[in-house]
């Protein structure tokens, strides 16, 4: 088990190692502008493969799976290390994702197969926890490492930690659970590693279609975050056909769950005929969306607008990483101990939300960060762990035991997918306004250089950094704006979950009321 958390915690801090160090990795490689890519490109693969690995460890084994993707995880961590150009470094994190996301998607399915239902509303807050307490690891480590003038070892550090959990887990995870998919075929898998029979329930379309989804939409968001127009052919065919893969997705979903036989589904129809599942994919969505936002954006904030070094920046976000699994413990007590729907969880997160981040949004634009933000971040982090943990803890309650690691991995890739698409879309906001302001008293070469390096906003005379700082931090507030709009969103979609007789969740397995 401990294994499984150490890998978990490794492959989602990933995601958020590189808020503290962009600076340090763009002073060195150059390119500032691209610098969402950082993020971006890890979870663009992060987001469009747990589904993917999860139907895939169906077939072939959680074991062979994990293992897998525990490999290619950690060779794509040195190539990170060893990149020499930013586009090099930005590729070579886009193929770390591929692991990345399976590591997740199996490492959160695994604990409902391994673990007894009386157990299940423990390990949900625990997972909740270790994945936020990661995020917010993740740049304490990177700003640790980058103030020593190593920002290479922030990707090196993982290969021996991972080398050690893949060695671990291969000695004592069993090669199959009796109670996985992929343990009814035992007798094929011995005989071959992918048998006639097992190739043919893998739904190779779905797949391809549901990743070009994922890949195109995130990659069409992430140029126009660049300050490209919607209508550049960089930008506009992206969408487009993104569009078109989520109509031939839906549909294939359709006739493959309802016509065929094989393969099975990859995102069963049933999902989508599921009035509350819709409402907790939903949720999960613009959950992870609040998430990944906050914790990549706020220690930007941190550095360019209050001056901190990276690790200090790091230690202004515990606030957030410490409440967030808070509110996981807390929502867990709430609906098992005293019988509190997710549904009100859900409502009650999303009020948090919106409080917390009402007042980040008026954060000034001084050198002094004001005391008032830190209890911001706890509000919106009691909020998220709300929610995070009701529509994990409804999994089980909602989808039949055959979808359960389906199930699980949809949750998981929405909740990924979300803060993929929310980073691009914040930042597709804050470039061009900041940019815009910042020209309004500086000349544009001068903007040009604060947009590739904001190392160099140090080197302005006095005035003229206090105009810079002002124009980054009303960006900043921009997007917490943008959130406050995403966390209302929680209400219509906690609405879809609603029923007559509302799930209760117990220790000792499903009831309703």
């Amino acid at each position: 088990m401990r294994r499984i958390f150490l890998a978990l915690f490794i492959s989602q801090m990933e995601s958020s190692v590189t808020s503290t160090a962009v600076l340090a990795i763009t002073n060195d490689l150059g390119g500032y502008e691209k610098s969402s890519w950082l993020f971006t490109a890890y979870l663009l693969t992060y987001s469009g493969f747990p589904i993917i690995w999860a139907k895939l460890s169906d077939i072939v084994g959680r074991r062979t799976c994990l293992l897998t993707a525990l490999i290619l995880f950690l060779i794509f961590s040195a190539a990170c290390g060893a990149a020499q150009t930013m586009i090099q470094l930005i590729m070579f994190r886009w193929v770390k994702g591929v692991g990345g996301s399976g590591i997740y998607s199996l490492g959160t399915l695994v604990f409902w197969e391994l673990l007894p239902p009386e157990r299940w509303a423990t390990n949900a807050s625990i997972v909740t926890g270790v994945l936020a307490l990661s995020l917010v690891a993740g740049p304490l480590i990177g700003g640790a490492i980058t103030e020593s003038g190593k920002w290479r070892w922030i990707f090196l550090i993982n290969v021996p930690i991972i080398a050690v959990a893949s060695a671990l887990l291969l000695w004592s995870f069993p090669r199959r659970l009796f109670n996985e998919p992929a343990a009814q075929y035992v007798s094929e898998t011995r005989r071959a590693w992918l048998s006639p029979r097992q190739l043919r329930r893998i739904d190779v379309l779905g797949g391809a279609l549901m990743l070009g989804l994922c890949l195109l939409l995130s990659t069409g968001l992430q140029q126009a975050a660049l300050g490209l127009s919607w209508a550049s052919a960089y930008v506009l065919p992206l969408l487009i056909v993104a569009g078109i893969s989520i109509i031939g997705f839906l549909a294939w979903s359709w006739y493959v769950t309802n016509r065929r036989i094989w393969p099975e589904p990859i995102f069963p129809w049933r999902f989508i005929q599921n009035r509350v599942c819709l409402g907790m994919i939903a949720n999960a969505f613009l959950a992870g969306m609040i998430l990944s936002v906050t914790i990549v954006q706020l220690p930007q904030r941190f550095m360019t607008v209050n001056g901190l070094y990276p690790l200090a920046a790091g230690v202004r976000l515990l606030p957030f990483g410490a409440f967030v699994p808070t509110g996981s413990s807390i929502a867990v007590v709430l609906m098992d101990r005293f019988k509190i729907p997710p549904t009100f969880i859900c409502v009650a997160g999303a009020i948090l939300e919106i409080i917390g981040l009402v007042f980040l949004s008026r954060a000034s634009g001084s050198s002094a960060v004001e005391a008032s933000q830190y209890g911001s971040q706890i509000v919106t982090a009691v909020g998220n762990g709300f929610v995070n943990t009701a529509v994990i803890l409804m999994i089980p309650y909602v989808v039949d035991n055959r979808d359960l690691g389906v199930g699980n991995a949809t949750m998981a890739q929405f909740r990924i997918l979300g803060g993929t698409i929310g980073i691009s879309i914040t930042t597709a906001a804050f470039a061009p306004f900041v940019k815009n302001q910042l020209l309004d008293g500086l000349s544009a070469s001068v903007v040009h250089a604060l947009l590739d390096r904001t190392g160099a906003i140090g080197r302005l005379p006095e005035a003229t950094q206090s105009i810079v700082r002002h124009a980054f931090a009303d960006g900043y507030n921009l997007q917490m704006k943008i959130l406050i709009g995403i966390a209302a969103a929680h209400i219509p979609a906690t609405l879809l979950m609603w029923r007559k007789r509302p799930i209760i969740i117990s220790m000792k397995g499903a009831e309703r009321s």
